[in-house]
């Protein structure tokens, strides 16, 4: 298991730099890009976690190979950020 730098996801595998681009791309608007991790755990298993940076309290995580993996964050995103 390793986390990673969001400037390292260079290094994933084509269809999951995708994901979590697009989870960045509406996240950073939001101004909570900076609380979300990516864990590489193997090159099929990467884990996106989103978690408060000023309590820890995980807020959302899944894996980039789950089907609803950009949808299910966007919910979470736009449910759990008040003002952006």
């Amino acid at each position: 298991m390793m986390e990673m730098k969001l400037t390292e996801t260079h290094n994933l595998p084509e269809a999951d730099q995708k994901k979590v681009n697009a989870i960045m791309a509406l996240a950073q608007p939001m101004g909570v890009a900076h609380e979300i991790t990516v864990t590489f755990h193997t090159k099929d298993a990467i884990k996106v976690e989103w978690r408060n940076k000023r309590n820890g309290q995980l807020i959302h995580s899944d894996f980039t190979f789950a089907r609803n993996f950009i949808t299910d964050f966007q919910r979470m995103l736009k449910n759990n950020v008040r003002h952006y």
